[in-house]
């Protein structure tokens, strides 16, 4: 290739600048230096590249054989084989989702990464923690490439925000860095380059751009075989490391649960190897939604001039507009990722999107989602909390449990030492009013499990896990605002995973502890399995027991149910418990009314406010653990479900009862389930007691329901009751 010749005096100045600046950035690069060795020595290697359009060679022609990437692979070698991964029109927030697949599962000994100029137009409170899990996710690869940063900006070298935060990071880990904008600056001062030379538009370097890229990477990379170099660890991350544990809905894996007026359809990315068609609508009331996971959703979307915007919310957040009518975008498509919900708990959610009523209302025009993508799947080291731990106190000031002025929701027991609660069922819960700027609580458990809770804080839920075997005490990390504040402190771990004793709360000097807030005037009352206990509701892929944090009672159906009927929830429910069978070792009949799920906790006395409803969702496993042994359901269960259906009733005689079916298949594998729930229904009817009633759910999972069965049983539910029961 042929480039614009120096002047002698310029050239020497000009190596020696390039030299300090290598030798500078890569104090650590041994890494670098190994591959260079291997080139000098024959041996072959794998390039990659990984950035946007420039990457892939736009404005060059041929793009895939003329562009900065493939003449740095043909200046560096015949045996280098290069691996370009450059999607046009996607950022690093996109490229972490496609860096296993695309770049790392080729085991590359060299990785350039670009990705300033696209990132200059991406959120600039992602493009720090995306743009630094590539590098991470790099630097932690089973095969360690070594990686240069190339910072690139428009023509002019400007802006430079997302280039000089790159450089940073580079410099932070010890990685050659090219800034070209600085690079290609020099040249021009010194009168021996143009930038109109290397580009017909503000964006897109043309042929001789992606020359001169190509030029100084090769001289960066051969000045960096000859720096200093030492080997130094991993530092710590500068902007987090939520994106390092991703998720990306796409293909199969994306399918709304909730579905009105979506086909699978729309443009693909032709760059995205083995991507297929997302969703689209042109119904302005064409809405999905989908079961998401993290502390972060971005939609990926295509914008043109030809689609019409979108919008979508987490959970109950606020609606984010998908700008997807975009008329700059004339004969050019593009995509983009746009964040609708950030500093979310690190757990499951749910993500509603639809057509935004707009100008565009009415006009036929396509809207357009291709994939959904998560980040912040954290581990249980890396989970932010809103508490910090504190040593033992001396009990001074503490507000004990038992205070009336506090109000205790569910079968709270009686704790081990006088004033304190025993909470065991998933869903108990206290509320409480207080004044003043701290809150402290303080907890035991003589129990091996971690009880995971939500604190809710002025309608703020921050999550606090509280560990078995031991006293903890716990204090708000951050001040409240001056005033009055409400407490709602949520167990939601179920029974027979972990038992605590809350001791009390403490609050700053001075401030005090106000009526609490007044009973809801409606009480449901719920027994069942594992599907009631909410078990494995959050989890991102197989059920799994070995971390709790995913499983969560007050978002199972039953909690959904009472919320959405402004309802107090009182949920007794076990994991693989029935009436005649149990994965465990006690039948629902034994411990139905006692304060633990274990025959030596004491027998709960009936709440002095019965629940207005009882609801019971049992037989999954008395179907489901015979048939682990290739047996059938108890011949008996018709009778012994009826058995403990007349307990309840002996308890609660004024409550209406509702038997449940479902969540699960068991209803559907098992005819006898659901006719042992009609038997019961017509006994007690026949008998005078016009106040039961029986509800099968359409909603189900073959494994244990994630939240978005759990919202559907919740909706269903709720309809039932509003309709038939309470009506």
């Amino acid at each position: 290739m042929t480039y614009t010749p120096w002047t002698k005096g310029l050239a020497l100045a000009m190596t020696l600048t390039l030299a300090a600046t290598a030798q500078a950035a890569t104090a650590a690069d041994t890494r670098l230096q190994a591959v260079m060795k291997k080139l000098d020595g024959g041996d072959p290697i794998t390039l990659a590249t990984v950035g946007g359009s420039i990457t892939t060679g736009y404005a060059a022609q041929p793009p895939r054989e003329r562009g900065w990437a493939a003449l740095l692979a043909k200046s560096l070698g015949p045996r280098v084989q290069l691996v370009n991964a450059g999607v046009s029109g996607t950022d690093s927030a996109a490229a972490v989702q496609r860096l296993q697949a695309q770049v790392l599962d080729a085991s590359p000994d060299l990785v350039v990464v670009e990705f300033s100029v696209n990132d200059q137009w991406l959120d600039p409170a992602v493009r720090g923690s995306s743009y630094e899990a590539i590098l991470r996710k790099l630097l932690s690869a089973k095969k360690q490439p070594a990686v240069v940063v190339l910072g690139l900006t428009h023509q002019g070298n400007q802006p430079r925000d997302a280039t000089d935060l790159q450089l940073k990071l580079a410099a932070h880990y010890g990685l050659t860095a090219l800034d070209f904008g600085a690079w290609m600056q020099a040249r021009v001062a010194a009168g021996t380059d143009r930038w109109a030379a290397l580009y017909d538009e503000p964006v897109h370097p043309n042929g001789t751009g992606h020359q001169r890229i190509a030029q100084a990477l090769g001289e960066t990379l051969r000045a960096a075989a000859t720096a200093a170099a030492t080997t130094t660890p991993l530092p710590a991350p500068l902007h987090g490391r939520a994106h390092e544990f991703t998720r990306l809905l796409m293909n199969d894996t994306l399918k709304p649960y909730q579905n009105s007026g979506f086909t699978r359809g729309g443009e693909v990315h032709p760059e995205w190897t083995g991507q297929q068609p997302g969703w689209i609508a042109t119904a302005d009331d064409a809405e999905a939604r989908f079961l998401v996971w993290g502390s972060e959703v971005a939609v990926f979307h295509a914008e043109s001039e030809h689609y019409r915007n979108l919008e979508a919310r987490v959970d109950d957040g606020p609606w984010v507009t998908l700008q997807s009518h975009v008329p700059e975008r004339k004969g050019y498509l593009g995509w983009h990722y746009t964040v609708v919900g950030r500093d979310l708990e690190p757990t499951a959610h749910l993500l509603q999107v639809r057509v935004k009523r707009d100008a565009w209302a009415g006009s036929g025009r396509p809207a357009s989602l291709l994939a959904i993508m998560s980040a912040g799947i954290l581990p249980p080291s890396l989970r932010p909390s809103a508490f910090e731990q504190q040593p033992p106190s001396n009990r001074m000031g503490l507000i004990p449990a038992a205070d009336p002025r506090l109000r205790w929701v569910g079968r709270i027991g009686p704790g081990p030492l006088p004033s304190t609660k025993l909470l065991v069922w998933s869903g108990s819960e206290l509320h409480a009013r207080f004044t003043g700027r701290e809150l402290t609580l303080e907890f035991s458990s003589t129990h091996w499990g971690t009880s995971h809770f939500t604190v809710e804080i002025d309608g703020r839920a921050l999550p606090l896990a509280v560990p078995g075997k031991g006293m903890s005490v716990w204090r708000l990390r951050e001040p409240l605002a001056d005033g009055e504040h409400t407490l709602r402190l949520l167990k939601r771990t179920e029974a027979t995973m972990a038992e605590v004793a809350f001791h009390g709360l403490r609050l700053s000097e001075g401030d005090r502890l106000l009526d609490p807030p007044p009973a809801r005037p409606l009480k449901l009352e719920f027994y069942g399995d594992s599907i009631t206990a909410g078990a494995c509701n959050g989890d991102v892929d197989a059920d799994q027991y070995d971390d709790l944090y995913y499983h969560d009672g007050t978002r199972a159906y039953g909690a959904l149910t009472a919320a959405k009927l402004g309802a107090d929830y009182v949920g007794i429910a076990v994991s693989g418990i029935g009436v005649t069978a149990t994965f465990n070792e006690l039948l629902m009949p034994q411990v139905w009314n006692r304060y633990a799920p274990r025959l030596d906790a004491a027998v709960a006395p009936p709440d002095p406010r019965a629940p207005d409803v009882v609801l019971v969702n049992l037989g999954q496993n008395d179907h489901g653990f015979p048939g682990t042994k290739g047996q059938r359901i108890a011949a008996d269960f018709a009778s012994r479900y009826l058995a403990f259906v007349r307990e309840l009733r002996a308890r609660y005689p004024q409550a209406r009862l509702v038997l449940l079916a479902g969540g699960m298949t068991a209803w559907k594998d098992e005819p006898a389930i659901p006719r042992a729930l009609q038997q019961a229904v017509a006994t007690l009817h026949g008998e005078g007691d016009a106040r039961v009633w029986t509800y099968t759910f359409q909603a189900f999972a073959h494994a244990h329901p994630r939240i978005d069965v759990h919202a559907q049983m919740a909706d269903e539910l709720t309809r039932f009751l509003q309709t038939e029961v309470l009506k």
